[in-house]
């Protein structure tokens, strides 16, 4: 039986009526709403056929786990998760993908907030390691506002050995160290690339270090020593977005 899981927010639901309306079981919405986004949704859910109920600020606040959820809430089938080879297929068929390579992080919310900067630049995929924490935390949903749920995944059991599979069909590795000293704007983005955040304690391991191509930092003006790790992120992907829109 397919698991089910509740996403939050108008953009998130948007982007499943989209991508997967076939995931969506039900949508919640908060009862006399006049937000005109809200009713669009609702306009576009009914022309599906999809059961669509209006519901109360407080039922909304339990099934979303968060009072922050926009008035709107969506049951959907869990997505499939890719394992090593069949994310290579996947990925094998695009023309110039994106990934992100989460090496290790231990926060959920870190992951989370990565996990919805990836889906906002539209990272063809998101890559970690099978022995961190498990997707199913419910703070991972909640920080990402359910992006994590429509974002393409993989759970693979040895980080390095997917970097060698993803050399192999002519991606370039970017790694992150604040030992760097490749400013992160000095490098080109514009091909198959994989980003690799590292944990937030430690950064990148030192085996995934040695099979990036580039290492770059993030250049720094004031007294912080560092930026948290979905920070950067979003610093590096945003750049990576500016260089493919200037083609």
């Amino acid at each position: 039986m397919t698991k089910k899981v509740f996403i939050y927010g108008i953009n998130p639901i948007l982007e499943a009526l989209k991508h997967h309306p076939q995931r969506i079981s039900q949508i919640y919405f908060l009862e006399k709403t006049n937000n005109p986004r809200i009713k669009n949704i609702i306009n576009e859910a009914n022309e599906k056929d999809m059961l669509v109920s209006n519901a109360s600020k407080e039922l909304l606040e339990e099934i979303s786990s968060t009072k922050k959820n926009q008035g709107i809430v969506a049951e959907i089938d869990q997505r499939n998760l890719f394992d090593s080879k069949t994310a290579i297929s996947y990925l094998s068929d695009i023309d110039d993908p994106i990934v992100l390579i989460l090496d290790d992080l231990d926060d959920p919310r870190n992951i989370g907030a990565c996990f919805r900067t990836a889906n906002a630049v539209k990272v063809d995929m998101v890559v970690l390691s099978k022995n961190r924490v498990s997707l199913e935390s419910p703070i991972i949903s909640k920080v990402s506002s359910g992006t994590s749920e429509l974002t393409n995944t993989a759970i693979v059991s040895n980080i390095s050995q997917f970097i060698d599979r993803l050399k192999d069909i002519g991606f370039w590795i970017c790694g992150t160290s604040g030992d760097s000293e490749a400013d992160f704007r000095t490098i080109d983005y514009t091909k198959s690339i994989a980003i690799i955040m590292g944990s937030e304690a430690k950064g990148m391991r030192r085996l995934t270090e040695k099979k990036c191509d580039h290492v770059v930092f993030i250049p720094i003006n004031g007294e912080v020593d560092s930026l948290n790790v979905s920070v950067s992120c979003g610093v590096i992907l945003y750049e990576l977005v500016r260089q493919r829109q200037s083609i």
